[in-house]
């Protein structure tokens, strides 16, 4: 009786050992990660139209042990990042035998910094838990996230008008300043000129202009690029108002954006404000006429054949007297 119940005990011991391991394991490390997927890097929410970025990553801890995980947590950037603002719990309790996730916010407040920032310079965000054992620190961990800062492209044409009315036959020279607001190089891959109301007037020079690259505009000190173009309405131009609309597609997102003005043509020439830029002849109107740009009096076609009938009958008087 004694050996059969001696049996049964060591058959009920084998068979609670498996439970004690699974309550008990040997290999009991805590366990810290990324929730959030940040292979091979991540590319943070950024707003282009306020430069402005709001984030949040998520990261776990696995507890596997059958008392408490208290964490303390630091977040640092390796770059020397100072636009980006975090937000988190600095310190942490995950339950035994648990998995636990926690956030880290991301936010901006200077959009200058933010737009300032090359997309192509990474960001790397080191996050560190350490254990806090009775007050004392104990093993750490480290994990990290290679961000970025998307591209943004932006390209805003504007126009420096230095006149308001061109006669007919000339031509005059303007600028457009190509400005690029987002935050990675830009051109514009095509130019275009839409003369409305006004089939005479042609836009000249603006295939200057494409394809050149355009760094942002305001970052180190970088300046608009411009583009001269001429203003020329033919000889037979009437008297009008014309509207004219430039239009430029980026090269970065494919986008169009435009810019308008009108601009008055004078038919009878003369007329132009001579307050409002340089103006040239253009080749086909090179010469002056001397018919209107002669202070002499001219004489009409009959008061010259008078004087000529005069000069004759002056002339056979005197052949009579001789």
């Amino acid at each position: 009786m004694n050996r059969t119940s001696w049996l049964l005990l060591t058959a009920l011991l084998f068979a609670l050992l498996p439970i004690s391991q699974a309550q008990f394991p040997a290999n009991n490390e805590w366990e810290f990660g990324w929730d959030t997927e940040v292979e091979p890097s991540y590319d943070l929410a950024l707003d282009g139209g306020k430069w402005k970025i709001e984030d949040t990553l998520v990261f776990f801890v696995d507890n596997p042990r059958i008392n408490d995980l208290s964490l303390t947590i630091t977040v640092e950037f390796d770059n020397e990042v100072d636009f980006i603002d975090t937000t988190y719990e600095e310190s942490i309790t995950v339950g035994s035998q648990s998995n636990e996730t926690f956030t880290i916010e991301l936010s901006t407040s200077d959009a200058d910094e933010v737009r300032s920032h090359s997309p192509s310079e990474r960001i790397t965000m080191v996050v560190t838990a350490e254990e806090s054992t009775a007050g004392t620190p104990g093993s750490s961990k480290e994990i990290d996230a290679n961000l970025n800062v998307p591209r943004h492209h932006n390209l805003v044409p504007e126009v420096s008008l230095v006149a308001s009315s061109v006669d007919a036959g000339t031509w005059i020279e303007e600028t457009l300043l190509l400005n690029n607001m987002g935050n990675s190089v830009d051109a514009a891959s095509k130019i275009e000129a839409d003369v409305r109301n006004c089939p005479l007037l042609e836009i000249e020079g603006l295939e200057e202009g494409e394809n050149v690259q355009i760094q942002p505009t305001g970052v180190d000190g970088n300046q608009p690029t411009e583009v001269q173009f001429r203003i020329a309405p033919s000889t037979a131009h009437p008297t009008k108002t014309c509207e004219v609309v430039l239009i430029v597609t980026s090269e970065g997102n494919g986008l169009e954006r435009s810019v308008s003005w009108t601009i008055e043509v004078d038919e009878s020439g003369g007329s132009q404000d001579s307050n409002t830029g340089d103006t040239g002849s253009s080749s086909s109107n090179s010469g002056s006429n001397s018919d209107s740009s002669s202070a002499l009096p001219t004489l009409g076609g009959q008061t010259l054949i008078i004087l000529l009938g005069f000069v004759a009958l002056f002339h056979r008087k005197r052949l009579d007297v001789h």
